[in-house]
C-alpha cells in the first residue's frame, strides 16, 4: 500500500479523501489557500501545504508545482479527487515518470474518455446507443446546419462540470454561438474544439457507477439518478433510480460494463446515459474520476469506492463480486450552494455568520467546515453535501426534508429553501423528473409560501412579546408592537387565556401553545400544528427562518442602543459593563467564555417600560457574567466583565 499521499484539492472532497486514506493506514498532505487555515481538512490532514499564490493556473492548475509538492513532502502517490486536474491525463503521465501513483485511471483512460468526441466513437464502435452528432471545425460543422433538427447543442469536447454547453433553437442562433463556444473551451479547458449534439427536450440523466482493476475485473455498482439540475449542474441525486424498470437497469449497467471492457478501463468511473420520453437510452461521456454524486451509491451497496480507488492503485485484485453487490434501501443527496435561486443561481459569496447544523443519525453531511467561516469568489459555491439513506425512497424523501429544514446558514444566500421545495414538489415525491424539471418548475420552486409568512409574523411578535412569565422571564410589558414586513406595518398585542396565548395580528387572532423558546430557536404549536422557527437579530432587523425561507422584519418599538456618557460607564474604556439606570435585565445573550465582537448585543434591559439594548465596544471574551435573567439592578450596578 501507498504511504503517503497528496491532495491538490480542497473543500469537501478533501476531506473525503482524508478520512478514507487515514482508515488504510496512509498518511496524508493537503494543498490549500491561507484563506482555509480554520477549514476541516486544515485540521484532519497530517500535513498541509498553504499556496502563495493565489490564482488557480498558479495552483491547483499547476502540474509542475504539484509534482514538486509531492516530492518535497515525500508523498508516494497523488489523489485528485474531482474537478481540477482529476481528469487530467498530463498529471497522470507526470506522476508515472516521476515514478508517483496516480490514483485514478491510466493516462490512456482519461485522454479517450476525456474527449467527448473520442469517447462517443468508442461508443458507437461498441454498439452503445449515442444521439447524432455534427463534428469538425467550426465552419465544416456550420456548412452542415441545415441539416440539423433544432434545437440543437454545443458541446465543448473537453468540456465538464456544465461549463462548455449552449442550447441553439435555430441555424442562425447556432452560427452565432458556435465561435463564442469554440472560445471558452480554449479558455476553460485548453482545447477549442467543439460539436454539435441532437438535443433531447426532456430526458432523464441517469449514470452507473463502476469499479474495475488492472487485471480485467469489472463490476457496476448499480445507477444514479441525477436528473434534477439547474444549469446543466446537479443539485439532487439519488440511488437507484426511481420508476426505472429492471429491463432498462439491466440495459444500462451492461451497456457501462462494455464500455469500460473495450478500453480495459482500471479505476472507478461514471458512464452517464440520457434516457427519452419513450424510454430510449444513449451514451453521453464518461467521468474517469470520484464524482460529487458518489455518496448515494456508497449508501446503498455499502462500498467504500473512495477506497477501492486506493487498492486498484496499489495493484490489488478487485474481490466484489457483480451478485454479492446488492441494493439496500435508498439514498438522496442534496448539494448546498451559496447562491441565489431567485436570481438566477448567482454565486453568493460572503461570511457565513450564523451555522446551525441539525443532529440527525440519518444523515451524513460531507462539508470542509463546521463553525462559521468565509465563502471564497474564487472557488465554486458548494458549500455541503447532505446524504440520507432509508429503507424507501418516500422515507429518504421525509427525512432530507426535515434535515434541511433545521439547517440554518445565516449571513449569504443559499439554496437551503430551494432544495426544500424540491424535495415536497409533487412531481419529484412521484418521481416524475427529467432534467428541465428545475427550468419548467422555476416559479414554484423560488416561491415564499404564505403560511410560512404568516408564521413568520407570528414568531416574531411571540420573540418579542415571549409572554411566559417564569419559564424563560419576560422581554417586554409594553401590551402591543409594531414592525414592518414587505413594506407593510403591522401591529400585535397578546393576552393570556389559561394555558395558551391568544396573539392579535391585525385583528386576527391565533391560539399558540407549548411556546419554548431558547437562543435562535422558537418552537410552539398552532392549530394542532407544530412551527419551528429561528431568528437573528441585528440592529433590529430581525431574520425568521421557518423551512429554510427566510423572512426578514424591522422593529419600529425599539430605543436606541444605550451609549452612556458618563466615564464610569464609558464602554470604550475599559472591560466592564455597568447598568446605566435601573431596572430589569430581561435578557442575557451572551455566555461566559463568549467571544463577541464591536457591536453585538449583551444585555436587554428593561426600564421606563422599554427596551435598552446594551452592545460590545470592543472585540472581546467574555469572561463573567454578574446577572441573571429577571434581576432587578439598580444605576451603576455591575453586568459583566470582559479580558
Amino acid at each position: 500500500m501507498v504511504r503517503k499521499v497528496l491532495i491538490p484539492n480542497r473543500g469537501e472532497i478533501a476531506v473525503r479523501i482524508i478520512r478514507a486514506a487515514h482508515q488504510l493506514g496512509i498518511k496524508t498532505i493537503v494543498t490549500l489557500t491561507e484563506l482555509e487555515q480554520d477549514t476541516i481538512p486544515a485540521k484532519i490532514s497530517d500535513e498541509v501545504h498553504y499556496f502563495k499564490q493565489t490564482s488557480l493556473a498558479e495552483t491547483y492548475l499547476n502540474i509542475p508545482l504539484i509534482i514538486e509538492l509531492a516530492k518535497i513532502y515525500n508523498a508516494d502517490s497523488i489523489h485528485p479527487g474531482y474537478g481540477f486536474l482529476a481528469e487530467n491525463h498530463n498529471l497522470a503521465n507526470a506522476c508515472i515518470k516521476e515514478g508517483i501513483k496516480f490514483i485514478g485511471p491510466s493516462p490512456n483512460d482519461l485522454k479517450l474518455m476525456g474527449d467527448k468526441q473520442t469517447a462517443r466513437e468508442i461508443a458507437r464502435k461498441c454498439n452503445v446507443p449515442i444521439t447524432q452528432s455534427w463534428e469538425g471545425e467550426v465552419d465544416e460543422i456550420i456548412q452542415q446546419a441545415d441539416q440539423m433538427p433544432y434545437p440543437v447543442l454545443i458541446k465543448a469536447a473537453m468540456g465538464g462540470g456544465g461549463k462548455g454547453m449552449v442550447i441553439c433553437q435555430d441555424k442562425e442562433s447556432l452560427q452565432s454561438q458556435l465561435s463564442s463556444v469554440s472560445r471558452q473551451a480554449k479558455n476553460y479547458f485548453g482545447d477549442d474544439r467543439v460539436y454539435v449534439e441532437q438535443y433531447l427536450e426532456s430526458p432523464r440523466h441517469i449514470e452507473v457507477q463502476v469499479l474495475a482493476d488492472e487485471y480485467g475485473n469489472t463490476v457496476h455498482l448499480f445507477e444514479r439518478e441525477c436528473s434534477v439540475q439547474r444549469r446543466f449542474q446537479k443539485i439532487i441525486e439519488e440511488a437507484p433510480a426511481p420508476n426505472l424498470s429492471d429491463s432498462k437497469r439491466k440495459e444500462l449497467t451492461s451497456d457501462a460494463i462494455k464500455l469500460c471492457k473495450s478500453i480495459n478501463y482500471k479505476s472507478a468511473g461514471t458512464l452517464e446515459f440520457l434516457v427519452d420520453n419513450q424510454g430510449k437510452h444513449y451514451f453521453l461521456e464518461m467521468n474517469t474520476r470520484i464524482q460529487v454524486e458518489h455518496c448515494v451509491t456508497e449508501e446503498i451497496t455499502g462500498v467504500d469506492l473512495v477506497e477501492w480507488q486506493f487498492r486498484i492503485a496499489n495493484g490489488e485484485i478487485l474481490k466484489l463480486q457483480q451478485d454479492d453487490i446488492l441494493i439496500n434501501g435508498h439514498s438522496i443527496q442534496a448539494r448546498i450552494y451559496a447562491e441565489d435561486p431567485a436570481n438566477n443561481f448567482s454565486p453568493s459569496p460572503g461570511s457565513i455568520e450564523e451555522l446551525i447544523l441539525p443532529e440527525n443519525k440519518s444523515l451524513r453531511m460531507e462539508m470542509a467546515f463546521d463553525s462559521p467561516t468565509t465563502i471564497h469568489s474564487q472557488f465554486d459555491p458548494m458549500i455541503a453535501k447532505f446524504i440520507v439513506h432509508e429503507t424507501n425512497r418516500d422515507e429518504a424523501i421525509k427525512q432530507l426534508s426535515s434535515i434541511l429544514s433545521e439547517t440554518i446558514i445565516g449571513g449569504i444566500k443559499t439554496n437551503l429553501s430551494y432544495l426544500q421545495n424540491i424535495l415536497n414538489h409533487q412531481k419529484f415525491k412521484e418521481g416524475n423528473i427529467h432534467t428541465h424539471f428545475c427550468q419548467d418548475e422555476h416559479n414554484l420552486l423560488i416561491s415564499n409560501h404564505q403560511e410560512l409568512i404568516t408564521q413568520s409574523l407570528i414568531t416574531y411578535s411571540l420573540i418579542r412579546f415571549n409572554p411566559q412569565n417564569g419559564i424563560n422571564g419576560f422581554w417586554r410589558l409594553l401590551p402591543q408592537l409594531e414592525f414592518i414586513y414587505n413594506d407593510k406595518t403591522y401591529k400585535a398585542s397578546y393576552k393570556k387565556q389559561y394555558n395558551r396565548i391568544l396573539l392579535n395580528i391585525e385583528d386576527k387572532v391565533y391560539p399558540i401553545s407549548d411556546m419554548r423558546l431558547d437562543h435562535n430557536t422558537l418552537e410552539y404549536n398552532i392549530d394542532n400544528m407544530s412551527i419551528k422557527a429561528y431568528h437573528f437579530n441585528k440592529n433590529e432587523n430581525y431574520t425568521i427562518v421557518i423551512q429554510n425561507q427566510e423572512h426578514h422584519i424591522k422593529a419600529l418599538d425599539i430605543l436606541p442602543e444605550y451609549q452612556p456618557k458618563n466615564e464610569k460607564h464609558n464602554q470604550n474604556n475599559g472591560s466592564t459593563l455597568y447598568s446605566p439606570l435601573p431596572g430589569q435585565v430581561a435578557k442575557v445573550l451572551v455566555k461566559e467564555g463568549q467571544k463577541v465582537k464591536a457591536g453585538d448585543v449583551l444585555v436587554i434591559l428593561e426600564a421606563m417600560k422599554m427596551e435598552n439594548r446594551l452592545s460590545a465596544w470592543k472585540d472581546t471574551k467574555i469572561e463573567q457574567i454578574h446577572v441573571v435573567n429577571g434581576d432587578q439592578v439598580k444605576s451603576n450596578q455591575l453586568l459583566i466583565t470582559t479580558n
